[in-house]
């Protein structure tokens, strides 16, 4: 089973109004994807997700800004029982930019890496720097146009 996180910035007055309306804003050919993707409106992550949120919110430090960026937001929940959605409103999407642009990588993996529970290595190193990365520009693009983010999740 594939796992992955889809992020998509768009206009708060877009917000689906339920949970059907988020799973159509979804279902879309994934070349549609993509093109969201190139274009500087959407981010995909598809594995090491899990351990870059425990990278910016480790359990050490509870609650936070640090929650933000990955799988922090409002729950919608997927009435066929997936994992569902998550919405960012603008002011929400301001504090995860603010922190991912105030955190530095380098010092959070040479801390998540001491932790018993990393499992790190070299290519994951470089995965969550290359997100770490998409996700600041994502989440900047996002504030300077006044958008909120919706996280669509599979796993």
């Amino acid at each position: 089973m594939s796992m992955w996180i889809y992020f998509q910035g768009l206009e708060s007055s877009g917000l689906p109004g339920d949970a059907a309306g988020f799973e159509a804003l979804f279902d879309v050919e994934f070349d549609e994807l993509r093109r969201r993707v190139r274009a500087g409106d959407a981010v995909w992550l598809e594995s090491g997700f899990f351990q870059l949120n425990e990278l910016y919110s480790p359990r050490s430090e509870p609650g936070g800004d640090g929650e933000f960026p990955v799988f922090g937001g409002r729950h919608i929940p997927d009435p066929g029982g997936g994992p569902g959605h998550a919405v960012l409103e603008p002011p929400e999407v301001a504090r995860a930019a603010a922190y991912l642009e105030g955190v530095s990588f380098p010092d959070r993996w040479q801390g998540w890496r001491q932790l018993p529970s990393s499992n790190s290595d070299e290519e994951l190193r470089e995965r969550l720097a290359r997100y770490h990365e998409d996700l600041r520009a994502f989440y900047g693009r996002s504030v300077e146009r006044g958008w909120s983010v919706v996280k669509d999740f599979s796993f």
